[in-house]
């Protein structure tokens, strides 16, 4: 068909063919297609505006409004970062979520990361935020031209604020200029210090409780749920000096964990972990019990040395002024003896021992707060085999007047399950008003525990 005659026949025929015929000859197949599929089908774009005659074009999308979606009323301790990211979204004026959009974010009292984002095409984007000092925090994010949106947290006193550990759980921390500072405190100074709560479930558990660090110096004090010291370390011989490692015997209960920097103004990034360990007492290692515990243990030639060639397990205490201890020693494998040590700074002082035939049992009351070391051993020279140990509950008694600071750290009031009173101990626990003389690093700061033999061939290794 000639062009001519292409179109005058096209000018008869339905507009929707209208395009095909001008595309040329064509098998008659190609174009049996039924009207109402629509020009779509065909062509797209094809014909007038789908919205009809008079109808105006659509202008393009811009921001209408910015609202908060998550991340709002989160409380957490100054200089930590919240858990939840505050998350917003965008919508546009078709009434969509707007990709593609710039938000930024501000607060004067916290640190916010990133400060500027652009929206997915969800419409949404988000920012961490770090909390400053303690306070009311808002944070806005804003879009040009929007009202922003606005998010409402809370930084509270981190002296009154314990994190979550679990037994069998390891968590990193970072001891920062924001943290709770503790100075001229509990024999010696801590200074920027984390609260853990952990609980002990059962009547009792064997625990490894560690803390690790390359950037600090830590120190690792353990308090039960009346807030009374029950172990400590501030140097673990088995693997850095930065390190600490308390194993302990612990009755079931609440029990506060803290990770502690021992220098002034350090900060730095630390690995907290607690585990259920074996309850055995080996190679002479330092080995706290709190009381209210038994344990069965074996003496063996692998134990500390005593005196008379005579091999012994040694467990450290924390006793106050007035505490009253009864323990008991139960063995058919040899003659029992128990001993109880008090240590001081540059030395360590036998206070009370038992060794009745038929029952071995020691009672004492202490006539000051301090460090204690037990010593499970035998009267027979060589004498090995197994043993069971007894530590009785805690009596109550008249402790000690706390200082005014410590009054009122003790009548800071609970606030939910995850703040804590900070601990209420004497202004100088343990010892440290016992002497006027300076407390010699090593044994006056706990680095490692034990008798005479034990505590002062420690010592003397920082004085090499």
């Amino acid at each position: 068909m000639a062009s001519a005659d292409r179109d005058r026949a096209a000018r008869q025929l339905p507009t929707r063919l209208l395009t095909v015929l001008r595309m040329g000859p064509m098998r008659a197949q190609s174009v049996a297609l039924p009207l109402v599929a629509g020009c779509s089908l065909l062509l797209s774009g094809c014909g007038k505006d789908s919205s009809g005659p008079g109808t105006p074009k659509a202008g393009p999308v811009t921001p209408k409004a910015i609202a908060s979606v998550a991340g709002e009323n989160q409380t957490g301790p100054g200089g930590d970062d919240l858990p939840d990211s505050l998350r917003v979204v965008v919508t546009g004026s078709d009434n969509r979520p707007m990709a593609g959009v710039t938000v930024t974010c501000a607060s004067g009292d916290a640190t916010v990361s990133p400060l500027t984002s652009t929206t997915y095409a969800n419409g949404e984007t988000a920012s961490h935020l770090s909390l400053g000092a303690a306070g009311a925090v808002i944070v806005t994010a804003t879009v040009a031209g929007l009202a922003p949106a606005t998010f409402n947290e809370t930084a509270v006193d981190p002296c009154t604020w314990r994190h979550a550990l679990s037994v069998g759980q390891t968590v990193t921390g970072l001891l920062h200029q924001y943290d709770c500072v503790v100075q001229d405190a509990f024999f010696l100074d801590y200074y920027h210090i984390d609260y853990y709560h952990l609980a002990v479930s059962g009547f009792e558990q064997t625990l490894v409780v560690t803390t690790a660090s390359d950037a600090i110096s830590t120190s690792l004090p353990i308090w039960n749920e009346a807030g009374r010291l029950v172990a400590f370390d501030d140097y673990d011989e088995s693997t850095s000096y930065r390190n600490s490692r308390v194993k302990v015997i612990a009755a079931g209960g609440e029990y506060v964990i803290g990770a502690v920097s021992t220098r002034d103004g350090a900060s730095g990034p630390y690995v907290l972990a607690a585990a259920a360990t074996p309850s055995s007492e080996e190679n002479c290692e330092n080995f706290w019990l709190t009381r209210g515990v038994t344990t069965q243990q074996v003496l063996s030639t692998t134990d500390c040395t005593e005196a008379g060639s005579t091999h012994g397990d040694e467990f450290a205490l924390v006793l106050y002024q007035g505490e009253a201890l009864e323990v008991t020693e139960t063995t058919t494998a040899f003659d029992a003896l128990i001993q109880l040590y008090r240590l001081r700074s540059d030395s360590d002082t036998l206070v009370a021992s038992d060794d009745s035939v038929g029952g071995t049992q020691l009672t004492f009351t202490a006539d000051s707060t301090a460090f204690y070391v037990l010593v499970a051993t035998t009267m027979t020279p060589g004498g090995q085999g197994a043993y069971r140990l007894d530590v009785g509950p805690l009596v109550a008694f008249d402790e000690p007047r706390l200082g005014e600071r410590d009054r009122q750290a003790a009548a800071a009031a609970l606030d939910g399950p995850r703040l804590l009173v900070h601990p209420a101990l004497p202004s100088r626990w343990p010892g440290g008003a016992a002497s006027a003389e300076p407390q010699p690093h090593g044994l006056g700061r706990l680095n490692g525990i034990g008798h005479t033999h034990l505590a002062r061939r420690r010592f003397q290794r920082y004085k090499e």
